[in-house]
């Protein structure tokens, strides 16, 4: 038996189900996290790693015055090689230099790093010391790397066997030129070393 449903009742269901679908989207609940607690940054981060790079420079120059303290004589390679090592040292201590005055300009008294601004500063007065040694001893091996070249170079002429060769003495006095203009770069890197550290622990304190 076939049931017949009333236009006007079937008028009305059509009419509450297209109101249903209009409703739109069911609304989903969104569960918010609480944001992970970050770690509170070191304020003496940029200061350690002032330290840490100047310490490492100071045992460079510990090598270098090594080198240069041994009486062996130094071949033209070996005085190329040491006269870089005092280039790149020179070069991180500008570096230091400059992190110093970054620091400088925002470091506040209050934040107990007066212990730390102050080997900063010791270091690059020892640091300043052996930069003022080893031009010195440049200056001394050049001096004597001279004598030598000239005592060679009459060997050279004289065809006496033993001597250098000429190309081989120009070489060595190209690279020990080389090498006393490093030293003196390295002295100039130092002493503002040692005056942007004296500063910077002056506004740590």
């Amino acid at each position: 038996m076939k049931i017949k449903i009333p236009l006007s009742a079937a008028l009305v269901i059509i009419s509450g189900i297209s109101m249903a679908f209009a409703a739109g989207p069911v609304k989903t609940m969104v569960v918010k996290q609480n944001p992970v607690p970050q770690a509170a940054e070191d304020p003496g981060k940029n200061v350690k790693n002032i330290l840490f790079k100047l310490v490492r420079q100071d045992e460079y120059l510990d090598e270098a015055l090594e080198r240069l303290d041994s009486r062996k004589p130094l071949s033209g390679h070996e005085i190329s090689a040491l006269g870089l090592n005092l280039k790149l040292v020179a070069t991180s201590l500008g570096e230091v230099s400059a992190l110093n005055k970054t620091e400088f300009s925002n470091i506040r008294p209050d934040t107990n790093l007066a212990s730390y601004t102050n080997a900063i500063f010791s270091y690059s007065r020892k640091v300043d010391r052996k930069a003022a040694k080893i031009t010195t001893l440049v200056a001394q091996l050049s001096a004597g790397n001279k004598k030598a070249s000239m005592r060679d170079a009459v060997s050279s002429k004289k065809g006496k066997k033993g001597g250098k060769k000429l190309t081989q003495l120009l070489a060595e006095q190209k690279a020990m030129a080389a090498l006393a203009s490093d030293a003196k770069k390295l002295r100039g890197a130092s002493r503002d070393l040692s005056a942007t550290s004296k500063w910077l622990y002056i506004a740590s304190k």
